[in-house]
């Protein structure tokens, strides 16, 4: 069974919103693990940042006009969720408020990932992707609703971690898209 290809028109309008969202989601991970010693306000601005620019990667993706309405909506959804989550980081940079408000975040765009991956996978190969960008963030959302009493090296480490997951599947599937962008006659 061949593997399917992205059009090159869906790829081209896709891959920088792709790539952006794994920037954002390495920029993060990487901060999670070089910061020895986070108080409350590093995780609380840097997680609050990394949803900010999460929610307007899935926001440029989401409006793409190669992307059909109802997985338009759902993306919204998560953008929403996210830039909700980030808002109330930032007055509240609290870790167990931040667990809180993350783990709620991260676990309603994972299902909504997933359910766009569920019923819509087929409509357009990108959203293929949300099988796994959706499952890491619904584990990482539930691994921070269930860690809610850690302090905030704990709470960075749940995030980055998760965030590390996205985005090293994000990075391939971006430069993927990249790829398949590029022309037919380019190909040759």
């Amino acid at each position: 069974m061949p593997a399917p290809t992205t059009p090159a028109d869906v790829a081209a309008a896709l891959w920088k919103p792709v790539m952006f969202r794994a920037v954002a989601a390495a920029a993060f991970g990487a901060l999670s693990v070089f910061w020895p010693a986070p108080d409350a306000t590093v995780l609380a601005y840097s997680f609050a940042g990394y949803l900010v620019f999460s929610a307007k990667a899935v926001w440029d993706f989401a409006q793409a006009g190669v992307v059909p309405s109802a997985v338009r909506g759902l993306l919204g959804g998560a953008a929403i969720a996210w830039s909700l989550a980030a808002v109330f980081m930032v007055f509240v940079p609290e870790p167990g408020a931040v667990a809180a408000a993350g783990g709620v975040a991260l676990a309603v765009s994972g299902l909504l990932e997933l359910y766009a991956w569920l019923r819509h996978r087929a409509e357009l190969v990108p959203v293929r992707d949300f099988l796994i960008s959706g499952g890491a963030s619904l584990g990482t959302g539930a691994a921070l609703l269930a860690g809610r009493g850690l302090d905030p090296h704990g709470v960075f480490g749940i995030a980055g971690g998760g965030a590390i997951i996205v985005a090293v599947f994000l990075l391939i599937a971006a430069f993927g898209y990249r790829h398949d962008a590029r022309e037919p006659a380019e190909r040759r």
